[in-house]
């Protein structure tokens, strides 16, 4: 049962990624547009005028943010301050890591009650130009950090599954590490 949760949600963060990575390729193309109807266009006596460009790159990024935290999570890579519990012995450090992730969880349902508030608040109002309804801006809050709660648990019923002795992300398991 274990096994099948970790497989389906290792798939459901194959999407994520391919999703986030959607919306920052199209974020990068918006406003590379704003650039050009901005400053290239106008050289070339050609006045346009793209208003929708900045907001929804806004709006694309927020959702980023809270799709690429919930990913990060599954790899325990969301950041953290590891000086103490590395300078503790193996099993105290692991109680603290334990600790931290179960206070990560709980901030985590906090946002999600805090942003389904602002769901419900955002019903009535629209965005300026795209004139979309708000609560789908918002919307990003409440999924992104229900699916971050998801990929922190599934974080911890893998090294529990595993056997791992710690909690530590071990660099082999963070392949974002090879990116710094």
């Amino acid at each position: 049962m274990a096994a099948r949760f970790l497989r389906a949600v290792d798939g459901m963060n194959v999407v994520l990624r391919h999703l986030v990575g959607a919306m920052l390729g199209v974020m990068v193309l918006i406003v590379g547009l704003q650039i050009v109807v901005r400053f290239v266009l106008p050289r070339l006596g050609i006045v346009l005028s793209v208003p929708w460009s900045e907001e929804l790159a806004r709006y694309l990024m927020v959702w980023c943010i809270f799709t690429g935290a919930a990913v990060a999570a599954r790899a325990g890579a969301l950041i953290a301050v590891d000086t103490l519990p590395d300078s503790l012995p193996p099993r105290a450090g692991d109680l603290v890591r334990l600790v931290a992730l179960l206070v990560t969880i709980g901030f985590f349902l906090g946002l999600v009650w805090l942003g389904w508030r602002w769901v419900e608040f955002g019903e009535t109002e629209t965005s300026t130009v795209l004139n979309i309804p708000m609560a789908w801006v918002y919307l990003s809050l409440p999924v992104g950090s229900a699916l971050a709660i998801v990929n922190i648990v599934a974080f911890l019923v893998e090294r529990r599954l595993t056997a791992r002795t710690s909690l530590a992300v071990a660099p082999e398991d963070n392949p974002e590490a090879s990116l710094i």
